[in-house]
């Protein structure tokens, strides 16, 4: 799969730091967007902690030295996908233990990473950080949000107008850091030439509807890095209340060579 990617961050317009990492790496295929937290600068370690480890497990699988898998992992996805699996829990561990640190005391982080693999782009996922595929110009959410609101709209916990209880908005369900194991959500994403695969925090969600978001991704005018740009924009715009992480991933037409070598390939 031919990828075109785009990364970008901001502190938004409110807090004193930036809690957010991202990692953008076509070279390995993994993207990740990670968004800390925890007092102080802990949030930052933590998500620091989750794309450091995780690109230093996937240099190793891409050289031949993969980690040994910390358990059975009983999914019916691919060996790649299961290694995807396998980095969240070990940087789940790490920031685990981590936490014994006074100054890391309940520090944790999202994370929602994507792995190219062949024809399929493995989506995966602990927290509230979105992954969408924009196809035909729909926004479709490919992620699974882990937060008590989410679950009280799953279960119809809603008042007339659609809203869950203000207090329940940003209460996880689920974050990297707070057990010694974590669930991890993955599901794959078999896009076309032309899709667009987003990937992003908190901070552009809760200050972009995801009607405003469709509509800068469907500007094929606008290049990949001035969209990204684009939604940082509109999100601290629209109050900028929490840092901004935008990944934008794009699917480029493949050349005659190209599928040539993975017919070989397979």
């Amino acid at each position: 799969m031919n990828i075109q990617a785009a990364g970008k961050t901001h502190i938004g317009r409110k807090r004193k730091i930036n809690e957010d990492n991202l990692l953008v790496e076509p070279d390995i295929g993994l993207f990740i967007v990670a968004d800390g937290m925890g007092g102080h600068k802990a949030g930052d370690v933590a998500s620091r902690m989750v794309v450091e480890t995780m690109a230093d497990y996937w240099l190793k699988v891409k050289g031949n030295k993969s980690p040994s898998f910390l358990e059975p992992i009983n999914k019916d996805v691919s060996d790649q996908a299961k290694h995807l699996i396998n980095s969240i829990s070990l940087t789940n561990i790490i920031i685990h233990e981590a936490q014994k640190k006074p100054e890391y005391h309940r520090m944790g982080s999202t994370v929602s990473a994507l792995l190219v693999e062949d024809d399929c782009i493995w989506s995966a996922n602990v927290g509230d950080s979105r992954t969408y595929l924009f196809d035909h110009g729909r926004l479709i959410q490919v992620s699974q949000e882990h937060s008590v609101e989410a679950e009280q709209r799953a279960m119809g916990l809603t008042d007339p107008m659609g809203s869950t209880h203000p207090g329940m908005k940003n209460l996880l369900t689920r974050v990297m850091g707070q057990n010694k194991k974590v669930d991890v959500y993955i599901t794959p994403i078999r896009p076309e030439t032309g899709d667009l695969v987003l990937v992003c925090s908190d901070g552009l969600t809760n200050y972009m509807t995801e009607q405003a978001i469709g509509t800068v991704l469907d500007d094929f005018s606008t290049s990949l890095e001035r969209k990204a740009e684009i939604l940082i924009d509109e999100a601290n715009r629209g109050g900028g209340g929490d840092n901004i992480t935008v990944i934008l991933l794009e699917v480029l037409q493949e050349g005659t060579w190209s599928k040539l070598r993975k017919k070989l390939k397979r």
